[in-house]
């Protein structure tokens, strides 16, 4: 009877502290949630500078949502360099009556639905291709843009692609033109968005990641990554943008905290 008691007694004992272990581990995680690892606040105005339509979304979703969580809707402002229309998708057959121009259009659908979800404002979206009105990327007009951003607001952060850490050369490129102002003392405060693979490849304090922290901002980026998945024929809506990095939706979307990294160099 007493070796009995003292079974339940064990049994007992233990699912109290297997209970305690499960509480614990969710406070733990909703912790987590809540908090980016070095994160850092942005100047009173914050520029990004996707290289195409989607990378705004892979590389910089949280970030955007903490930029207009600490410096509100009207100051922070997304510039897409490329027109986007050279994408691998556009090689399929049903493209090939599209002129580069219509090709664009596709993909801006998208990018602006996209932005609309974590809270751009439209007024807030510039597209260098609507500004020159040549084929193809912009960087020459890229660094005139943050030339301009840094001559009027005066207190910015601009975010471009990594210069150096990532595997698609315009993105390196794209980068290139935002550290060289920054190495000649013409932006002040600039930041690199950071794929996850290249993360490890850095210091802690050197990169800063921003996360969601409720569900409202967890949808807020899971809708906008489905805007590029969406495909309805009679709103011309083909999912160009899921369709051409897909494996990266993927990714990003198995991560609960939907994850941005920056890169930012010693001061």
């Amino acid at each position: 009877m007493i070796k009995k008691n003292k079974l339940i007694y064990g049994i007992i004992f233990l699912l109290m502290m297997l209970g305690l272990m499960c509480v614990l581990i969710k406070g733990s995680t909703k912790e987590d949630l809540n908090k980016g690892e070095n994160q850092r606040n942005f100047k009173d105005n914050v520029v990004f500078y996707p290289q195409h339509q989607d990378d705004e979304i892979l590389w910089g979703g949280s970030a955007i949502i903490e930029a207009i969580k600490q410096c509100g809707k009207d100051n922070v402002y997304v510039v897409l360099v490329s027109d986007g229309s050279g994408v691998n998708v556009f090689n399929n057959y049903k493209y090939k009556d599209l002129t580069r121009k219509q090709k664009e259009e596709l993909r801006n659908v998208e990018f602006k639905a996209a932005l609309k979800h974590i809270g751009i404002k439209e007024k807030n979206i510039i597209i260098l291709a609507d500004i020159d009105n040549h084929e193809g990327t912009h960087f020459d007009l890229m660094q005139t843009v943050a030339l301009n951003f840094e001559k009027q607001l005066g207190n910015v952060t601009h975010i471009s692609h990594c210069y150096k850490l990532d595997n698609h050369s315009m993105h390196r490129q794209n980068g290139k033109v935002i550290h060289k102002l920054y190495e000649e003392g013409k932006l002040k405060d600039v930041m690199y968005f950071l794929k996850p693979k290249y993360a490890e490849k850095v210091d802690s304090n050197k990169k800063a990641t921003y996360v969601v922290t409720n569900d409202k901002e967890y949808n807020q980026v899971k809708n906008a990554c489905k805007e590029y998945q969406l495909k309805d024929n009679q709103e011309h809506r083909y999912g160009i943008g899921y369709t051409s990095a897909h494996s990266y939706f993927d990714e990003l979307l198995l991560d609960p905290k939907l994850t941005s990294i920056l890169y930012e160099e010693d001061k």
